[in-house]
């Protein structure tokens, strides 16, 4: 005895697959919902006994082909579309796997399913990653559809509703509507397909905003598309990819970086200078908490950038953020960038003033270089040390990168200079900092131009 589980399309004689073509001549009985057998009586046999149900009756169907097999006897159980797109193979397996019956020979044999027909008929839509979603509560609890629902919004998924809407289960499209216009553009494209190749089909185009629900009944299939689907005449287009390509290069890579960062940005009051020193940082370390711990003032990235290009010079406190400024932007525009760590005075200095080596070397190049802009990536006692200079008069510097990391001296450093020093300052407030940010801020005063180009894209 056989039992096939056979998928019929969503309608026309031209969408049924040759083999359940041949496994319906087969059949000596059929069974399934009355409606569905206008579409496959011309190819039945002679004598087969067609067993019709109403369409909720899908448990009495299932039960009835499990029980109506017998020794060489073949039956079939017919689905519109898919047998197993929501629809009759899961009942019948479950049916027969609760009652063992492992002398039934079982096949699946499967069809278009109706979002494949609408598919086709919509040109493209379902070209990246989508998802079939019914909406008809009276197998499945609301509460788990609406948490499918929000998933499949918020993962941008192009959507395919099955069982949209019927005269008592009218509200489930309207929710999901509300659901998805929280995470959906409202003019994302929306097609409602109705009678999917048949002679009664019906296409409507409209967006997510202007959907009317009234027009779905239960022989509709709607059809949500993704973030980037468009509509071309009267076909919807889903690309392939989210990018025409995904960037190769280091600089493809770097610029998409930056979009990605500049996207998740949450203070309005940074000015786009600021904005483009903090998308820097988080670039450097992958850290969005940089964000909030920006603190900037006396316009010093704009006058940064004006004193850079100009051929100003920089001074580290370690080789570290000395090896983290661009190279290609300090020859470009004759900047010198020095640092005193290594100097061989520094030792004896650091002896006979009990100073760190550090803050001896700041205080060498404070000496030489007072009007220089300082950037502190690493050691506290090199910002106080350019404090306490710029508190007494000695010091008078083009501005102050503040970025030591750690523990002992980091808070007070920076506080010292946010409370004490007047001049144009970026300061990384708290522990964190460290000279591959402080090295990015540099960077960031650089290519000041780049953050208007990145608002163009």
């Amino acid at each position: 005895m056989q039992l096939s589980v056979i998928g019929i399309g969503p309608g026309a004689k031209e969408y049924i697959l040759p083999v359940a073509q041949q496994a319906l001549a087969d059949a000596d009985i059929v069974i399934g919902y009355h409606y569905y057998f206008q579409f496959v009586a011309h190819l039945l046999k002679p004598g087969c006994e067609c067993l019709g149900r109403e369409l909720s009756e899908e448990e009495a169907r299932a039960v009835l082909a499990v029980e109506s097999c017998a020794p060489g006897k073949k039956v079939a159980v017919i689905s519109s579309g898919d047998a197993g797109v929501y629809a009759m193979a899961s009942l019948v397996y479950e049916y027969a796997a609760r009652h063992s019956r492992t002398d039934i020979d079982m096949q699946t044999i499967p069809g278009i399913s109706a979002f494949q027909g609408a598919a086709a008929r919509l040109g493209a839509p379902i070209g990246h990653d989508f998802c079939c979603i019914s909406l008809s509560d009276l197998m499945t609890p609301w509460s788990t559809i609406e948490q499918r629902i929000t998933a499949a919004a918020m993962g941008d998924f192009v959507t395919s509703l099955y069982n949209p809407r019927s005269k008592q289960r009218n509200w489930q499209l309207s929710r999901l509507k509300e659901i998805y216009l929280q995470y959906r553009h409202p003019e994302t494209p929306v097609a409602i397909v109705r009678q999917v190749t048949r002679e009664e089909e019906n296409i409507h185009l409209t967006t997510l905003a202007e959907l009317d629900v009234t027009l779905v009944d239960m022989f509709s299939l709607v059809m949500i598309g993704n973030s980037q689907t468009f509509r071309f005449n009267n076909f919807l287009i889903t690309p392939r990819g989210y990018l025409a390509r995904k960037p190769v290069t280091g600089e493809e890579i770097q610029v998409e970086s930056f979009r990605q960062i500049m996207q998740q940005l949450k203070r309005d009051e940074l000015s786009p200078a600021d904005q483009w020193a903090v998308i820097r940082c988080i670039h450097s370390t992958a850290d969005f908490e940089y964000e909030q711990l920006y603190y900037s003032r006396g316009n010093a990235m704009e006058a940064w950038h004006d004193y850079l290009r100009s051929g100003g010079t920089v001074i580290t406190d370690v080789t570290m953020v000395q090896s983290g400024i661009t190279r290609a932007f300090t020859q470009q525009y004759g900047v010198t960038v020095k640092c005193y760590l290594n100097d061989e005075r520094v030792p004896a200095l650091a002896a006979a003033e009990n100073l760190t080596r550090s803050q001896a070397g700041m205080r060498l190049a404070i000496q030489e270089h007072p009007e220089a802009l300082f950037v502190v990536g690493n050691a506290p006692t090199a910002l106080l040390e350019i404090c306490d200079q710029c508190q007494q008069g000695t010091c008078r510097p083009a501005g102050i990168v503040a970025a030591p990391v750690g523990f002992v001296n980091v808070l007070e450093s920076k506080l010292k200079l946010r409370l004490g020093a007047t001049v144009p300052a970026v300061i990384i407030e708290g522990r964190k900092g460290g000279s591959n940010v402080a090295a990015a801020i540099v960077n960031a005063a650089f290519t000041l131009d780049t953050i208007t180009v990145m608002h163009t894209r």
